[in-house]
C-alpha cells in the first residue's frame, strides 16, 4: 500500500478526502 501510493498520489487522495498534507 505504501509503495503503491506515491507522495503525489497521497496528496491527490488527501484532497479527495478534503484534507491537505500541509495541515
Amino acid at each position: 500500500y505504501n509503495r503503491y501510493l506515491t507522495r503525489r498520489r497521497r496528496i491527490e487522495i488527501a484532497h479527495m478526502l478534503g484534507l491537505t498534507e500541509r495541515q
